[in-house]
């Protein structure tokens, strides 16, 4: 039987035709004016995603060296850092901080479950410089309060800097950094950007800006300070991913086509119409603060789920992602951040439940299909 394989997981995402002809072109001379002006061009374009009137700093890295080059630029060596941690990367914010010799202080989460303010609050003593938290964790398919927490945090501690990792979330939902008052907002290329990984992003609040000058944890290739300068030129301080960024160029064309608002509004629709889909085929969902990102959910108890996820690439070609450390093998976590539509998802869930039911189980898949025909 022909199998059209299909990338499921929160990241890497799968890439559009389009997005990767426009890599495939010869390679320019990042020094080149032709290079800087298209640099020029997706200056303006990044900011406008992340909602900021300031620059918007392009590392050849993966997310993760974005939260680095967060954290090391905008940090003091004397510095205390308060992480939240509900899933595996928020555990990675602190596992960082620590291998900086920041003093970290850990506000842990039941995995599945969004932060609240009280716990912060409980936390919080006034000595801290930094909070640091993931907008969507994607490891439990949860989504944090981070507007309401970004009003609560100035309101209460107004010299404390809000880093947020909103890798899964930036180009999938709504995050206007200048207008919720995040010092730090993070994305990478291979989610909602709908590019291969080899990007992350960092904007810089004012307040930001004024640490960074402030700054003595040991960096180099992660310098915001020295990046931003130069992307203020069109340039990169370093060699950039020169093919990733002819395809940032088409994938921020395709955001605009469609229009952001459309593009949220897709994102928004196509999650819960998952959620409810995955309900009908007998699944719990795994988060009681489900993610616009994707959606994590408990699979039968006596489920081999590692085998089950297997058998489902097997038999229909998709990959869909497990679950990590205390949950592998007990959850799936469905995709639906970047280039998906509702066929897509409705076609993952179907086959879901194809196999749920060679399982032995009696999953609703008619209803559950169902779900995306009005998005349609």
């Amino acid at each position: 039987m022909l199998k059209k394989a299909m990338l499921f997981t929160p990241g890497p995402t799968p890439i559009p035709d389009r997005v990767l002809r426009a890599m495939a072109t010869p390679i320019p001379y990042h020094r080149a004016e032709d290079f800087k002006k298209l640099l020029g061009e997706l200056r303006v374009q990044l900011k406008s995603l992340f909602g900021t009137k300031n620059e918007v700093a392009i590392l050849s890295s993966s997310g993760t060296g974005g939260m680095e080059a967060a954290l090391t630029s905008l940090l003091r060596k004397s510095d205390r850092v308060l992480v939240v941690d509900g899933g595996k990367f928020g555990a990675r914010f602190a596992k960082m901080s620590h291998a900086f010799g920041l003093s970290t202080d850990v506000v842990k989460v039941e995995w599945g479950s969004a932060v609240t303010i009280a716990q912060i609050e409980k936390a919080m003593n006034g000595g801290h410089a930094a909070l640091c938290i993931q907008m969507s964790e994607t490891s439990t398919g949860t989504q944090h309060p981070i507007r309401e927490i970004a009003q609560w945090l100035k309101k209460n501690h107004p010299k404390c800097l809000l880093i947020v990792d909103a890798i899964t979330a930036v180009g999938a939902m709504h995050v206007p950094m200048d207008e919720w008052q995040i010092d730090a907002l993070i994305s990478g290329s291979q989610k909602a950007l709908m590019l291969p990984p080899g990007l992350a992003f960092v904007a810089v609040s004012d307040h930001a800006k004024a640490a960074m000058k402030l700054s003595d944890l040991p960096k180099f290739y992660f310098d915001l300070q020295k990046e931003l300068q130069q992307i203020e030129q069109n340039q990169t301080a370093f060699t950039p991913a020169i093919s990733l960024i002819l395809g940032l160029k088409e994938s921020l064309a395709m955001l605009s086509e469609e229009g952001l608002e459309n593009v949220y509004k897709r994102h928004l629709g196509i999650a819960e119409a998952t959620r409810k889909a995955l309900q009908h085929l007998g699944l719990k969902l795994a988060s009681s603060s489900p993610s616009v990102a994707c959606t994590a959910a408990y699979l039968p108890e006596k489920l081999d789920g590692k085998a089950f996820l297997k058998k489902i690439r097997e038999q229909h070609g998709f990959l869909i992602a497990g679950g990590q450390d205390d949950w592998e093998g007990r959850v799936l976590r469905l995709s639906h951040l970047g280039y998906y539509s509702a066929f897509d998802l409705m076609n993952a869930v179907a086959a879901i439940g194809a196999e749920l039911r060679r399982a032995g189980h009696s999953p609703n898949t008619s209803k559950a299909t169902e779900e995306f025909l009005s998005l349609i």
